[in-house]
């Protein structure tokens, strides 16, 4: 009972320390900025001169500012969701994105206005496939074209460029028999392609369905980073990838584009008080409603709506799977390489000392990537997750048991084996209990590091729980309560497995 006391009133208290004072910070921030406006308002491109502006990583708008504004300072971002949350909490002066994509962003951000021009030149999007997928990529191409011709493709456009506030996905029969179409996705640029009501939806998922009803074969969607979206047709982990991609050269040499169906042009959100006010076209309708209000509306939407609920749960159940038989393989080939490093011989120990180091001198996240999308490109990315977490942290877990166990004094061996113990009788009796005692709090803390290191799977296309909540931001725009909600179930995650491991010492020692 006061454990459960603890744990509720350090929830508590994270989250006033947390959200409040965040609140209070975003409010002296604004009190701020409002006392030292802009010399004069942004009425053009022009004004962001010597200003920061937000870019998707690695995009059109990235190269073409980079190249002829290099009086403007560049903040990268991997999505559009986060340069707008950026811009809101003015970290930056103006987000410059495709126009579909800010449109619908700033629709649902208040106190944002958009610049009526933009010197970046208009792009065309594709969707894009490895070289070695080029029959599919025809087939698509005559679907677009079909498209194109019985004029269903403007349709699609008119639904979710125009009307995406009530747009839906329409009911098709998609085909269930037959090799499925694997295709990569990012579902964080509404309305091109985001999460709703727990299935896919948008202007490419549309032309996807439907391309997967016109070649009669199903689609499996794998949602992954952008940045990992054209590696994963070229690796072959995805058969095809769409998600508001535009058309390059440089791209081009390496991937397959389709034929464009839609020409983008670029954007650029500012905040409204700061825009010149002959380019305000509305009055900011945002409403002060006092923190527990703004707890109560982010909890609705955060949580309650679209039932967002069900897709922190199914990360949960991710996060939980992942760790646990990471924990679990890796504490076994810890064992094991502890055993080599302990072995008599000389070739043995150099093996286990190889190992260690490169496991402990490679970034997780490096290794993971190498992992799917170079040794095990065939194979599912979950299990693939949970064998690199597992060859990590058996590094450290060897070190500890070598460790632990060589601080046992060797007079206890020899009067076990003098008692007629075996060696081995002699070990699992007496070293071992001794050796567990000793290294069960080094290894709980290890244990934690483990889980807070699963967050990354994201990275990979594993839909884990902080992969939840990136995607829940994506759709509400909160950037606090998404990442407390998350925070507070690794929280409880990392406290459950120390209380077995707690229970399992005390009942071995």
């Amino acid at each position: 009972m006061n454990k459960c006391f603890q744990i509720a009133a350090t929830l508590v208290a994270f989250l006033f320390i947390v959200v409040m004072p965040a609140g209070a910070a975003g409010e002296a921030g604004n009190a701020a900025q409002s006392a030292q406006p802009p010399s004069k308002g942004i009425a053009c491109f022009e004004d962001l001169r010597g200003r920061i502006l937000a870019v998707p990583s690695s995009t059109v708008q990235d190269i073409f500012v980079e190249e002829h504004y290099p009086d403007i300072k560049l903040d990268r971002f991997d999505t559009e969701a986060d340069m707008m949350l950026s811009l809101q909490q003015e970290k930056c002066d103006g987000a410059i994105m495709d126009d579909v994509i800010c449109y619908a962003l700033v629709r649902k951000t208040e106190g944002v206005t958009i610049l009526p021009d933009s010197p970046v030149p208009p792009c065309q999007m594709g969707v894009v496939f490895g070289k070695h997928n080029a029959e599919l990529c025809e087939q698509f191409n005559a679907f677009i074209r079909h498209l194109k011709s019985t004029g269903e493709l403007q349709q699609i456009m008119d639904r979710w460029i125009k009307h995406f506030d009530t747009a839906e996905m329409p009911e098709l029969q998609l085909p269930t028999q037959g090799t499925p179409i694997r295709v990569a996705m990012e579902p964080c640029t509404e309305p091109i392609v985001f999460i709703k009501n727990e299935k896919i939806a948008g202007f490419d998922a549309e032309l996807i369905h439907r391309f997967s009803v016109y070649i009669n074969r199903p689609v499996e969607i794998v949602e992954m980073e952008y940045d990992s979206l054209i590696a994963s047709t070229t690796t072959g982990k995805a058969d095809m990838a769409a998600s508001g991609i535009l058309i390059t050269d440089e791209r081009a040499e390496s991937v397959l584009f389709s034929e464009p169906y839609y020409d983008s042009h670029s954007r650029v959100a500012v905040l409204t008080k700061n825009a010149h006010p002959s380019i305000v076209t509305s009055e900011d309708d945002s409403r002060n409603l006092g923190i527990w209000g703004s707890i109560k509306r982010s909890f609705y939407r955060n949580i309650i709506e679209e039932r967002r609920y069900m897709l922190l749960w199914e990360g949960l159940k991710v996060t939980v799977y992942i760790s646990f038989c990471s924990a679990v393989l890796g504490t076994v080939l810890g064992a094991f390489i502890c055993y080599l490093r302990m072995c008599r011989f000389k070739t043995c120990r150099a093996i286990a000392r190889v190992y260690i180091d490169i496991m402990r001198g490679t970034p997780v996240l490096v290794l993971l990537m190498i992992m799917c999308y170079v040794a095990f490109t065939k194979f599912e990315n979950t299990p693939v997750a949970i064998i690199t977490f597992a060859m990590n942290f058996a590094a450290y877990v060897s070190e500890m048991f070598r460790t632990s166990i060589s601080s046992i004094d060797k007079g206890q061996t020899e009067a076990g084996i003098a008692l007629g113990f075996s060696p081995v009788r002699t070990f699992c009796y007496i070293v071992l209990p001794q050796a567990v005692h000793r290294v069960l709090p080094v290894y709980k803390g290890e244990l934690i590091s483990l889980i807070k290191n699963t967050s990354i799977v994201g990275y990979v296309a594993v839909a884990d729980l902080t992969r939840a909540s990136y995607i829940i931001r994506g759709r509400t725009f909160d950037p606090f309560f998404p990442l407390i909600m998350v925070a507070a179930m690794y929280f409880l995650i990392a406290w459950l497995f120390t209380v077995v491991l707690d229970r399992i010492g005390r009942k071995v020692c």
